[in-house]
């Protein structure tokens, strides 16, 4: 499923394809990536293509941001629960494309996405130093910080 974004920005199902493409770009930001997420430097393309194997969308699932045609960044979904109706969103834009609205745009676009799987709450985590993204994820309405330890902030976002 092809998710329009604008005029400039598109979001498409990850595949093996776009995978490999946007590989290098992640590389390149991986040393900054890892502040935030769980990736070693040794981060291989066969992982992407071992997830993408085992994927079961719409609850799991990876779109690529293609700003301008080129693929460059991701915005995800993992962890739903059923019960709850809640599901955590990620989202990666590499850094030679930051600063173009791309994030808030794409992050936007899968939310309104997700209205249509009555899903009820979309939840971000995101580490305190991580101050780009706390900017990001503060100037989605009706978000907020639901839960916080020593390093981890919880946003939640209600969609219905």
């Amino acid at each position: 499923m092809l998710l329009t974004v604008n005029e400039k920005i598109q979001l498409k199902p990850i595949d093996k394809e776009n995978a490999a493409i946007l590989f290098p770009l992640f590389k390149a930001d991986l040393k900054e990536i890892s502040r935030w997420f769980p990736f070693d430097e040794n981060y291989q393309l066969k992982y992407d293509f071992s997830y993408i194997d085992e994927k079961e969308p719409p609850f799991d699932e990876t779109f690529v941001i293609y700003y301008k045609t080129k693929p460059c960044g991701r915005v995800g979904l993992y962890d739903y629960d059923k019960n709850k109706k809640e599901i955590f969103l990620y989202y990666w834009v590499a850094s030679p494309y930051r600063r173009k609205h791309i994030a808030i745009d794409s992050v936007n676009t899968v939310l309104d996405y997700l209205k249509n799987l009555e899903i009820k709450t979309v939840l971000f985590d995101v580490k305190k130093e991580n101050k780009n993204s706390i900017l990001l994820i503060n100037k989605i309405p009706n978000t907020s910080i639901v839960s916080e330890d020593t390093d981890i902030l919880i946003y939640s976002h209600s969609i219905l």
